[in-house]
């Protein structure tokens, strides 16, 4: 073998390890890069961060002030057979003051949830055989629609149906897009 191809042998070994530690750097590094973007975009869906909030205490986020105002479960008025077997309607109450006015922005995605201390939760649902709100109470989602002008004051309620044994462990959470990934979580107040 001449000296040439010894030399030529040389340097394909050497770039074939160079491009080997190459791959473990470029690969992680484009991945990275690539699904970065979705990360961000799935935080912005997703409640990741709490932040908590005491009892009575009122906390600006979305735009707004708000403040939780309890849970109650609802007994009366419900006809018997219509719920499953274990189950109990609870509404949370929310007392909210707008400060900036494009609540379609800002509430966008509002998700008021109830956890119990598994950290299972459960989400807003229609209940059969339940009265509506009385006038003036508001969802999360009529709210933003409400065309609710600045320093307004209104009533948000939420309804859930949830199983007996935990309706009195319950916590809400409040998330919108515009703040997520942090939410807030609000401290029992009954």
């Amino acid at each position: 073998m001449t000296t040439l191809e010894q030399q030529s042998q040389g340097w394909e070994r050497r770039w074939y390890w160079r491009s080997l530690w190459a791959l473990v750097v470029i690969v992680p590094l484009s991945l990275f890069t690539i699904s970065y973007g979705d990360y961000v975009e799935m935080s912005r869906y997703t409640d990741l961060y709490p932040t908590e909030v005491a009892a009575g205490e009122v906390k600006h986020y979305g735009g707004s002030d708000w403040q939780f105002y309890g849970t109650r479960k609802v007994e009366e008025g419900i006809r018997p057979g219509a719920l499953p077997a274990g189950s109990v309607p609870v509404v949370a109450r929310f007392l909210v003051e707008i400060g900036e006015t494009n609540l379609q922005d800002l509430w966008l995605m509002c998700a008021i949830r109830l956890t119990d201390n598994a950290g299972r939760s459960w989400s807003p649902t229609s209940i059969p055989g339940m009265r509506s709100a009385e006038n003036g109470i508001q969802t999360c989602v009529s709210a933003m629609f409400s065309g609710a002008e600045k320093g307004t004051r209104m009533v948000i309620e939420e309804r859930f149906l949830v199983p007996v044994n935990v309706a009195d462990e319950l916590r809400p959470t409040l998330g919108v897009y515009s703040e997520r990934p942090h939410y807030l979580r609000f401290a029992r107040t009954n």
